[in-house]
Formats: C-alpha cells, structure tokens, sequence
C-alpha cells in the first residue's frame, strides 16, 4: 500500500507536525494527532487546533496522549524534538504495520536512529525550513513558508516517495529528492549557527547586520559542512545558503549566503528561532545534544577536529541552566 491509501498519525503536534496535521485535516485526510502533553490534547478536543500567523484555520482531528493511543500505526510523521526521537520510535515500533512507515519531519540526523529502531526499509527522510512556534495548548502560529524536500534513504525513486509528496502536497509545496541526507546535512550546518544566535538574545537580521561575529559563525558552519563532506553526503544549499562556500573560504560565496539568510528571515514573522524561545521563553533544555551532538560523534570517527562545535555545545548548556546569560558577551565566549 502506498502512503497516500493509509490512516496518517502525526506524533508531536508542536509547531510543525501541528502545522501539517491541521492542513491535511483540514482537505478531508484521515489524519490523528498524538502529543505527549494532556493540557495541548485537551485543549485541541476541547477548542480544536488553531493555526495562526501567516496562515489561519481551525480543526478537530482526532488526538491522544500516547497511553489512550491503541490502534495499529501506518503512516507516520514524527515531528517530536530530536532529545524525543528515540523514546518516540520505541513507542512507535511495536505498533507499526508491517507495511508502514515513519516520516522524519524533524532536525538534525534523526534518520539513522529511526531506521535502527523500525528498518531502514520502513524509514522516510524529510527536510524543511518551513517553520512556525507553539504558542499554548491547541494554539500553533505558523511563520511562513520555507523549502520542503522527502525521499528515500538509498535515493531511489519509489512509489510510496511519489505518494507521499502527493500527499504532503496539500500542507506545503514538496519536491522528492534523491539526495535526502544531503539536505539533512545541509540544515545541520544551518543550525549549528542558529543555536549561537540563540545565546545573543536579539533578532537573526540584527545578528547577520552586525557583522562582527559572522566569521566564528562562519567557522560553525564551515566544521559541520567538512564533517558532511568526509561522511559522503555534502551539504546542499539550503535555500540560498550554501554551507560548503564556508568551508571552502570563498569570502564571495559567504556574502552571498548570508544576504540569502537575511532574505530568509524578512520573510517569517518570527523573527528568533525556536532554540531561542526554548532558552528565553520556554525555559526548557533545547535540541543541541539531538542535532550537534551526533556530527561531533561522525567527525571524531573520521578524524575531523570540531572545536568551535564543542564549544558552542558547552555554551548552550550552560545557558540551559541559567549559568550563562544571554547576551553578545555569550556568543564572544565561542572564541574562549
């Protein structure tokens, strides 16, 4: 069976699997939300699920936490935070249909611990940088538009890849790809910086404007896109950014990606990333050890030094537990 002929089952209903769920909801899909917090599933039976921000709509798809989830899992799209991903396949496993499939509509290199919980057979990557923020129980804002790419792991061409896209197609525009973790990879690189913007405290244009410190940013980027390069899966642009120009040292090509960034952010209403709000405003401990964490692990197995990475690892801990205030004085201490 292809994806498009099963039952959808959104796991994490936060901003962006809240996001797609609603709109595939919204068109009729036969789509099931589960979160693991009983205020959001209450909320959204109670009021239904709004999405604000640059989109607007309401629905009521069905939705548990996942001790009152019972029936069997067919296609479904994981969108819990990378620290989740691995508690979350271990609850999904057990349920998934011998034909079924989990989605990864995550950050960072979720792929390879999803495929060695469920196969790699029944594992689906998907990149985006369309982006959004939960904003309370049954409340989503959605931020604007961004890129969306899916496909296999081995790159191939599938039925169940072209259903899929179909499928998706109707939340956000989607484009199959042979390249999957290349564009994994690439976002990887993107983040990498994100978090350090995270510990200025101040807008990502405001960031990129200042200029001072893009070229510790640059070195962040320019690590994660050598360890991609060493572990066959270069990193692809991810709309307009290349990462591969910062470890190459083409100071034109940085320019050019970071006027492209500053494009990118004009056109979100948020202005700040999630690791941000997860640091200033949720204060909860963000995705750093889900995203970063993995590519020091790959680049020590090939040998590549990754100081700058390890620094800003440290950094982002200790302004998880309030030892580190926010602030430009966080991100000067990255050259520490």
């Amino acid at each position: 069976m292809t994806p498009a002929a099963l039952r959808i089952t959104v796991v994490g209903a936060g901003a962006i699997g809240g996001f797609v769920g609603a709109k595939l909801a919204e068109v009729g899909e036969d789509v099931t939300l589960v979160d693991a917090s009983a205020e959001h599933v209450e909320a959204i039976r109670t009021e239904g699920l709004h999405v604000s921000g640059a989109a607007e709509l309401r629905v009521r798809p069905p939705v548990f936490v996942p001790a009152g989830f019972e029936r069997p899992l067919e296609t479904v799209l994981l969108a819990v935070k990378a620290q989740h991903t691995a508690d979350a396949v271990e609850w999904i496993a057990p349920r998934l249909h011998e034909s079924g499939c989990v989605v990864s509509l995550q950050n960072g290199l979720q792929e390879p611990l999803i495929a060695g919980l469920v196969g790699a057979e029944r594992t689906i990557g998907a990149f985006l940088t369309f982006g959004g923020f939960y904003a309370g129980p049954g409340e989503i804002v959605f931020g604007g538009e961004g890129s969306f790419r899916v496909g296999e792991l081995d790159g191939r061409a599938s039925d169940r890849i072209a259903a899929l896209a179909e499928l998706l197609e109707q939340a956000h525009p989607v484009e199959v790809t042979d390249r999957i973790m290349s564009f994994a990879w690439g976002k990887t690189a993107v983040e990498a910086w994100y978090f350090a913007t995270a510990l200025v405290d101040a807008d990502v244009v405001d960031i990129i404007d200042l200029g001072e410190r893009l070229p510790e940013l640059g070195e962040l980027v320019a690590e994660v896109a050598k360890v991609a390069a060493a572990e066959g899966e270069p990193c692809v642009p991810i709309d307009g950014f290349d990462p591969n120009v910062f470890a190459d040292g083409d100071a034109e090509g940085e320019a050019a990606s970071w006027l492209a960034q500053r494009r990118y952010w004009d056109g979100h209403i948020s202005r700040r990333s999630g690791i941000w709000r997860d640091l200033a405003e949720r204060r909860r401990p963000t995705e750093v050890d889900g995203i970063l964490a993995p590519v020091l692990e790959i680049a020590e197995r090939h040998g590549i030094e990754t100081p700058r990475l390890r620094r800003l690892i440290a950094l982002v801990h200790d302004a998880e537990t309030g030892e580190l205030a926010l602030g430009l004085p966080a991100l000067a201490a990255l050259t520490a």
